[in-house]
């Protein structure tokens, strides 16, 4: 085989620059967008103080699903721990010394008077997961004013979206 002529590249310049500038244009057109990429990031909504910290519910998250002919209202809720004690106490192992929040996955029954927690984890400040803290799926009577904030505050946001969405359709 025989090695590329410099001179073959100096006489076909016009179509390196062509191929190049085309390469460029759809590596450009290909890649995720900002736009994309912003439409994933948590939009978080404060619903109020726990014993350890403030609770947030991420809005992007708010759905419903079905299971067994019944609805059910899940919602990604986010604990950020301010209790300087509960922290230190969290942090004693090496698996949970950067954990700063808790990220839990709620379902609520459709009349909002049961809860389960399917998924549970601990999360740095950059949030990376530190522990798994499993899943509980055994459905328990809301018991706590924050948990039935979260509920009533997941429920008005998918409320107004559907409102928004009928809006729009009409």
């Amino acid at each position: 085989m025989m090695p590329m002529d410099m001179n073959f590249l100096k006489d076909h310049i016009y179509l390196v620059a062509v191929f190049f500038a085309v390469f460029v244009v759809a590596f450009m057109w290909l890649r995720p967008s900002d736009k994309v990429q912003a439409e994933v990031q948590p939009q978080l909504q404060e619903v109020g103080k726990s014993d350890f910290g403030t609770v947030y519910i991420d809005t992007n998250t708010i759905d419903t699903v079905k299971k067994n002919n019944v609805y059910y209202l899940i919602v990604s809720v986010e604990e950020r721990y301010t209790d300087e004690t509960f922290l230190q106490q969290l942090r004693q192992s090496e698996e949970t010394k950067d954990a700063v929040s808790a990220l839990d996955l709620y379902m609520f029954t459709n009349d909002g008077r049961y809860y389960c927690i399917p998924q549970r984890f601990l999360v740095d400040k950059d949030g990376k997961v530190c522990s798994n803290l499993g899943s509980d799926m055994q459905m328990k009577p809301i018991d706590e004013k924050i948990i039935s904030d979260i509920y009533v505050k997941a429920l008005k946001v998918l409320e107004d979206r559907q409102r928004f969405q009928s809006m729009m359709g009409k």
